[in-house]
């Protein structure tokens, strides 16, 4: 785990403290929470997503490399 050092407003503070009180976490730990619920929520979405799609042209009798190559044939380099 690292370490950092954040300003907070005071009425941010105030809201921590009185949640650090109600539920018995430390301030950090309340913090820690916000940013993992916060930040965390891409990875999962993404692999959602990626579920989603997974062999979405598997029914397809395509060529790949001929598919790319041939949307690619206009691009410069």
């Amino acid at each position: 785990m690292k370490r950092t050092q954040i300003y907070l407003d005071e009425e941010i503070f105030a809201v921590l403290e009185r949640e650090s009180k109600m539920t018995k976490k430390s301030i950090s730990e309340l913090i820690r929470e916000s940013i993992h619920e916060k930040y965390s929520y891409n990875s999962g979405k993404i692999i959602k997503h990626l579920k989603a799609v997974f062999g979405i042209w598997s029914d397809k009798d395509i060529d790949v490399d001929t598919y790319i190559r041939n949307i690619r044939k206009d691009r410069k380099l």
